[in-house]
């Protein structure tokens, strides 16, 4: 659905805030918070790989001195009695003075994930009033959507006039200066949307996930509810000052809502409009970068028409990969030109597709091992099926067959992690997409660790799906007329 809605985006009508066209919007800037303590180069390879590019780059090192706090999921259910939405809001009910949020999608439902941060905020801001002392910096939340284009909303307005409302309607009031409280709603303004779903409490605890606000992570039964299996990935540290300045770089790209402090609910549409953004700004008390424990944790961020982070740093593990790569994903498809090339891959050849393949291919060509969980629904299925089709035929042509295993989840799969040598794990909203790769791709957002727990867990997860809960991947009846042709 999502390469269908990206081509709908640029035939829209515009509206009065629809989204823009992506010209020349540069590199995000790094982080400004300084370091607080010197990192030396990593031990583990796969850390100095990742490492070593972010140095590059320039900034500040804000890789080591994290403590990994491990994997958020939804939906909820027996093994994860608490999803990843009620973890947030307790979160924020800790938070002292800065919540920020973006997600992709948001409904504002009752009963959805959406009301649950609603009621988040909510309860935030009555213990705001009941103690401003408690506050002394006041409390800002800030909620950056992805502008997800909707055939029913040309203008791209309809998820973040829908949050102003539910919030409204709550009893939250967008500012209240007497206690220091500041609610402020962004719409990423450019084509094609952003896909980053990331939040951040008081500039030390981050989470980078895959989830959106809407009632399809849900248990089955649930309003909406799909039960669609999803992932995140929690640090406490310096770290999540990369997740600020990601925020912060969305931010600057960002229209802002800006509405009369006391706006009724039923008023919100007719008086509060999107206006330029104010330069991001943050609490002092959540501009600062503390140590909080031995892991390394990087961000990985990329944005259309300039930002590339994120595609170098997953291409250079899988360059980098010796023995293994799991690839949990709902997505592994080719260019929309080759959607349905198991029907006529002739025309599909290996220099068209996204850069991705060659480089899983060239992984395996060294004796790595690729195992991909994909799904077998939707709009993607003839994708991932032609995805997992084509590599098969590169493999065969190349006699290496037997280092590419591929299997479909019998769930509702949604989750994108990629774990390398067992070493280390990448979670977030990237996908084995071409729409998340490339200058004119989605913004995402990804975090890397090599924590042994993390790893461990992630593996532990993998194995289970991948024994428990997915059937192998047909072999296509051409296959078998492809013959070796590399030496």
């Amino acid at each position: 659905m999502r390469a269908v809605l990206l081509l709908l985006a640029l035939l829209l009508p515009a509206g009065a805030h629809a989204a823009r066209l992506p010209l020349f919007l540069g590199p995000a800037a790094p982080p400004v918070t300084p370091a607080p303590q010197v990192c030396a180069p990593p031990d583990a390879p796969l850390e100095r790989v990742l490492w070593t590019l972010d140095r590059a780059r320039g900034g500040p090192d804000l890789s080591c001195g994290n403590e990994v706090l491990g994997f958020v999921r939804t939906p909820r259910d027996l093994d994860s009695p608490q999803d990843a939405y009620q973890v947030l809001a307790d979160e924020m009910q800790a938070a002292r003075a800065e919540v920020l949020l973006t997600s992709m999608e948001w409904e504002s439902e009752p009963g959805g994930p959406g009301a649950v941060f609603v009621q988040a905020s909510r309860d935030l801001y009555r213990r705001v009033q009941a103690d401003p002392a408690a506050y002394p910096q006041g409390m800002t939340v800030r909620v950056l959507l992805g502008n997800y284009p909707q055939l029913s909303d040309p203008a791209g307005t309809a998820q973040v006039l829908g949050l102003a409302r539910a919030l409204r309607q709550a009893g939250v009031p967008l500012r209240d200066d007497r206690v220091g409280w500041t609610v402020t709603l962004l719409n990423y303004a450019y084509l094609p949307h952003s896909h980053v779903k990331l939040h951040v409490i008081d500039g030390q605890a981050l989470t980078v996930s895959g989830y959106n606000f809407t009632g399809w992570h849900l248990p089955l039964g649930e309003s909406g509810g799909l039960a669609l299996h999803d992932t995140g990935l929690r640090v406490r540290g310096p770290a999540a000052q990369e997740g600020v300045a990601a925020f912060d770089d969305l931010w600057r790209h960002s229209d802002e809502l800006r509405c009369p402090d006391d706006v009724a609910p039923g008023d919100v549409a007719a008086r509060c409009t999107l206006v330029a953004p104010q330069p991001p700004s943050h609490p002092v008390l959540a501009a600062r970068a503390v140590t909080a424990g031995p892991d390394r944790a990087f961000l990985l961020y990329r944005r259309t028409a300039g930002e590339d982070f994120a595609d170098r740093a997953h291409l250079a593990l899988i360059g980098a990969a010796r023995l293994s790569i799991d690839l949990m994903q709902a997505d592994f498809s080719p260019g929309l030109d080759c959607w349905f090339g198991y029907l006529n891959p002739d025309p599909c050849t290996l220099d068209r597709l996204p850069v991705y393949f060659p480089a899983l291919l060239a992984a395996m060509e060294r004796g790595v091992h690729v195992r991909l969980l994909v799904v077998d629904y939707g709009f993607g299925r003839p994708a991932n099926r032609t995805g997992v089709a084509l590599m098969r035929r590169e493999l065969r042509r190349r006699g290496l067959d037997d280092r590419f295993e591929a299997r479909y989840s019998t769930f509702r799969l949604h989750s994108k992690v990629m774990t390398v040598d067992h070493a280390l794990v990448v979670a977030g909203s990237m996908n084995f997409h071409f729409s998340a790769w490339g200058s004119a791709g989605l913004a995402e957002a990804a975090l890397a660790t090599g924590n042994v727990d993390a790893v461990a867990a992630q593996r532990r997860s993998f194995e289970k799906a991948w024994t428990t809960s997915s059937v192998a991947v047909p072999a296509e009846s051409w296959l078998a007329r492809i013959t070796r042709t590399a030496p």
